[in-house]
């Protein structure tokens, strides 16, 4: 039972996963457009000074250099793109739109950082470019550029803070909050475990031979061997040639969504198959470039991009402490949906006050859950409350209490935090699309489904 706050803002809807699965068995749902309405830059008629964010002018004064981010102005157009009804080909639609428009509108400036000798990264998921080492000279310089329509300060994004918790009883070495959302139940009932759908998961890397993951690693080629390209990148720069996880988090958030060794059920939708990137979060920079790879991946050497590779479903247990109102990621999540791709978040662990959702989950663009326990109450760290949007967040709430999951050196364990519902909310929406795949990459039906099966329950938090 996934729950969804209450339009009161701290009440809770229930979703049952078996329930939404009927609905889109019966064609109820599958009404949504997933286009991706154009979008208009804000920095027209704006001068150079007001285009300066001030937390960069702040940070730049009295400095010799820092690195800042330059956006741009204009955005491609990815309605006609995002209709296509061709996984392949709209995948394909959406990133050369999106490449077009950053090489015609970042030409200018990219000449002039290349001639000053700047050093400097590029970007098309979001029309951007990172310069490192510039001065607030520069800075005022670029912001002159009328296709600029704001500098910005680095955002720093951080992987919520989990704590350790106590196993829960499980029932036939089923995990709680596998059978707390009915995952179990479309299992035998449907004979849907998630297969013909590809999660990918931006997080601090898995262990991609943990016995519970390593069948449904896609680059795992059934011989013993494996094949990495397409399947991983190393955005962190920890290991290269093939998947590893530096902290855990990652090979947790994945044992949620995709775990099984026969012995442990710990994953939703086990049947599915989990490509993934340790993005998160040396740099915003590592994430977004995790997050465009998401949308064309490579091979390790980062050559010959095909945006058929790209999942169908992407977990983010990850974020700032409270809203930011940087654009770049938002622009990133804004291509996965035009692109057909469920983003899932986590909203934080900064409750129980309210203003306390963490971006980009607190975005409106962006489907996030919270976390509740065993006895469905929502949990006291769980962040809430409107984003920057106005809307109240979290979307739903999921599972993250007690969670038990894969870690890495082939063992479990049990983690607390939003970090553990998010993977429960992304194995929900794969078993939905397998089920139906007339819903896959329709991301406004599928939220309009997990919305609609909905049943409220009240909480006081």
């Amino acid at each position: 039972m996934l729950r969804r706050p209450h339009r009161r803002g701290l009440a809770d809807r229930l979703v049952s996963a078996g329930a939404a699965l009927v609905l889109a068995a019966t064609g109820l749902a599958a009404t949504g457009t997933g286009a991706q309405a154009a979008q208009t830059g804000t920095g027209t008629g704006a001068t150079a000074g007001d285009k300066i964010r001030p937390e960069l002018t702040r940070q730049l004064q009295g400095k010799s250099e820092g690195d800042f981010w330059i956006h741009f102005r204009d955005r491609a157009d990815l309605g006609r793109a995002a209709a296509d009804k061709d996984w392949v080909k709209r995948g394909a639609a959406v990133a050369a739109a999106l490449k077009k428009t950053a090489a015609e509108s970042q030409a200018r400036i990219r000449a002039e950082l290349d001639s000053s000798g700047t050093k400097y990264q590029a970007f098309w998921a979001t029309n951007a470019i990172k310069v490192s080492g510039g001065s607030l000279t520069m800075a005022q310089n670029l912001a002159a550029h009328a296709e600029v329509d704001g500098l910005y300060a680095p955002t720093e994004y951080k992987l919520p803070e989990v704590t350790e918790g106590t196993d829960e009883k499980s029932v036939n070495a089923l995990e709680w909050g596998i059978a707390n959302i009915n995952a179990d139940d479309v299992w035998s009932q449907y004979g849907v475990k998630g297969a013909g759908i590809t999660v990918a998961s931006i997080d601090s890397g898995v262990q991609f031979d943990h016995p519970a993951l390593v069948n449904s690693y896609r680059g795992n080629n059934g011989d013993g061997t494996f094949d990495h390209d397409y399947n991983w990148f190393d955005a962190a720069g920890d290991c290269a040639t093939a998947p590893c996880d530096s902290d855990g988090h990652g090979t947790h958030t994945m044992g949620t969504m995709a775990g099984s060794d026969g012995a442990n059920q710990i994953g939703v939708a086990p049947g599915v198959r989990w490509i993934a990137a340790n993005g998160c979060c040396p740099t915003d920079a590592a994430l977004i470039s995790s997050g465009q790879w998401m949308l064309e991946p490579t091979d390790l050497d980062g050559q010959n991009p095909d945006a058929s590779k790209r999942p169908n479903i992407i977990n983010n247990s990850w974020g700032t402490t409270l809203p930011s109102t940087e654009p770049f990621m938002e622009d990133v999540t804004d291509a996965w949906t035009a692109s057909g791709i469920f983003g899932t978040w986590s909203n934080g662990n900064n409750g129980p006050a309210c203003q306390t959702s963490g971006s980009p989950g607190s975005l409106s663009s962006n489907y996030s859950a919270g976390a509740y326990d065993v006895n469905n109450n929502i949990a006291s760290f769980s962040s809430r409350g409107t984003g920057q949007n106005g809307e109240i967040k979290p979307n739903l709430s999921a599972p993250g209490v007690n969670v038990r999951s894969s870690v890495p050196g082939n063992s479990y364990a049990s983690y607390s935090g939003t970090s553990m519902a998010a993977p429960h909310l992304a194995g929900a929406v794969a078993l939905l699309w397998s089920a139906a795949p007339t819903l896959v990459g329709d991301v406004a039906a599928t939220r309009a489904l997990l919305d609609n099966t909905a049943v409220d329950k009240a909480d006081t938090q």
